[in-house]
């Protein structure tokens, strides 16, 4: 499975890299704090899901998921956020948003999910 990360921190992305290396059969392609770079190389690189922060410097993580997933095979999306309010929540999921993590609550779910994320992803034939 291939992953793309977009986050401004960059001891949150170390982190999470770090969880994500200890699964099998993972590569991370890409990561960015940059919603420009982001969206494009997401539609470049294809990733099958991306870890996506909701607010950025340069940037909306909404607007990425909005680009991201108004392409064909857009990727699974994990929205993580240090702003777990509904209004964001429905916004996202109404976007098309997999999942939604409070980044403080929910970081350590995240092996899991992926493990079922990509469990999903084996069971979609392919396109």
């Amino acid at each position: 499975m291939k992953i793309y990360i977009v986050d401004d921190s960059d001891l949150l992305r170390e982190r999470l890299i770090g969880m994500i290396a200890e699964t099998d059969d993972v590569n991370i392609i890409g990561q960015s704090e940059s919603a420009k770079v982001a969206i494009s190389e997401i539609i470049s690189k294809k990733p099958d899901l991306v870890f996506l922060d909701i607010r950025l410097p340069s940037g909306s993580g909404i607007e990425i998921l909005e680009a991201i997933k108004n392409t064909s095979n857009a990727p699974t999306v994990v929205m993580l956020t240090n702003y777990p309010y509904a209004q964001y929540e429905k916004k996202c999921r109404d976007l098309g948003a997999d999942h939604f993590l409070d980044k403080s609550r929910d970081f350590e779910l995240i092996p899991a999910l992926i493990a079922d994320i990509a469990k999903t992803l084996q069971m979609e034939p392919s396109s």
